[in-house]
């Protein structure tokens, strides 16, 4: 799915491939536009109250709420705060502001120069901007002593800041404006936090993670925030829920992309007062990726997606739970195995749970005991009911971590 600006940006990619380069002229005008736009609809807002905190039509606007909310309009994401707001887009001099730029001011009593406030210029010498005593108001501020004694500069904005040059973060930037649903975990049906990261790293990097953001937290690399990378998550506690609640993956510059409860897929910055509070840490999921040195491993990753059906040992058909056990050790290794668990658990030597290795077999006993194969770092491949083959992390999965019953070596 595609924002309408992206679908834009990809048809003019196609133009350029059998037309003459876009000039500066047209991508000048393109620019026009989109700060017309803007401006018409700062002008429709005028009025609205002001609100600490606000950011929507309908609860009022404080000064960077408004800012980002007109940029939003255009699919531009901005910073929330004035001072992050400050830190993007190319800087203009007071003579040649256009309409659609960003001014920044001071405050009054300092001598810092910090900005605290900003508004959009209109044209003429006027922003329309956010006032704890007006509201959403136009303030002539090129004729007035007291704004030009507070002025800072100001910046142009008329694309996305670039995120960074990461697989994970590319692949999360495709699904940008997504909605928001709970319990979602693909593209057709929205996301929520943790079904997006864990979407993004299996369709991108064949990395699978547990569904939930608090096991997710427990199976990652702990990273500090000073080493942070783009393509490393970061999560939050204490949103909708107590403990960890709340996942995003971190782009760069501070931004991270997100499936945010009150919308839809977006970003957001570590800086806003929300995620500063919530903020909890940073995990790393490279080491989880699936080895391929191992045959009975990479043989059994071959089969993920694979339905589960009673009796079933091919991927023609189907897979079982010993059926696909069988199945794997025979083609990867020429080894028959018994065709039900209960034998198959007899077929090697006992290996306990601490020193297993990539290709041991693992055995949960849920209704009937669940032959799985382990991959590493706590994974194995199984067949379950609902899913057929796929991939669980025994020491965090709610349902089978408490389920354990032995594991074997095959020789």
């Amino acid at each position: 799915m595609l924002t309408s600006w992206r679908k834009y940006i990809l048809a003019g990619l196609m133009i350029c491939l059998v037309a003459p380069a876009v000039t500066r002229t047209e991508i000048a005008e393109a620019d026009s536009q989109v700060s017309a736009l803007m401006v018409s609809d700062a002008q429709k807002l005028v009025g609205n109250k002001y609100v600490y905190g606000g950011d929507e039509p309908k609860d009022g606007f404080d000064p960077s709420g408004l800012i980002q909310y007109l940029f939003s309009r255009q699919n531009i994401h901005l910073p929330r705060t004035v001072s992050d707001q400050w830190k993007v887009g190319a800087a203009v001099k007071e003579n040649e502001l256009l309409p659609g730029d960003i001014v920044f001011f001071k405050k009054s009593d300092s001598l810092q120069t910090a900005p605290v406030q900003d508004g959009l210029y209109i044209g003429n010498g006027e922003m329309i901007h956010s006032s704890p005593s007006e509201g959403v108001t136009v303030t002539s501020f090129q004729k007035s002593n007291y704004w030009m004694n507070l002025y800072l500069g100001a910046k142009r904005i008329t694309k996305d800041p670039e995120l960074a040059d990461n697989p994970i973060v590319q692949e999360a930037a495709r699904y940008l404006d997504i909605p928001y649903v709970f319990g979602g975990s693909t593209p057709e049906e929205g996301f929520d936090c943790s079904g997006l990261v864990q979407y993004v790293f299996e369709n991108k990097l064949h990395i699978y993670l547990p569904r939930s953001a608090e096991q997710q937290w427990l199976v990652g690399e702990k990273i500090k925030l000073s080493s942070i990378k783009p393509g490393d998550v970061i999560y939050f506690s204490d949103t909708y829920k107590k403990g960890i609640s709340h996942a995003g993956i971190y782009a760069g510059e501070g931004r991270f992309i997100q499936a945010s409860r009150s919308a839809k897929v977006t970003i957001s910055y570590l800086s806003e007062d929300y995620w500063k509070k919530h903020y909890t840490g940073v995990r790393r999921f490279s080491n989880l990726a699936i080895s391929k040195d191992n045959p009975v491993v990479s043989t059994a990753a071959d089969y993920i997606g694979i339905s589960y059906l009673k009796g079933g040992a091919s991927p023609e058909t189907g897979f079982d739970t010993a059926g696909f056990v069988q199945y794997v050790y025979q083609k990867a290794k020429g080894i028959s195995l018994p065709r039900y668990a209960e034998k198959q658990m007899q077929a090697g030597a006992p290996v306990s749970k601490q020193d297993l290795k990539p290709g041991d077999l693992v055995f949960f006993k849920a209704e009937s005991l669940n032959p799985a194969i382990y991959i590493g770092n706590g994974q194995v491949i199984h067949v379950t009911l609902s899913a057929g083959v796929t991939i669980t992390n025994m020491n965090t999965s709610a349902y089978w971590k408490d389920k354990y019953a032995g594991s074997i070596r095959i020789p």
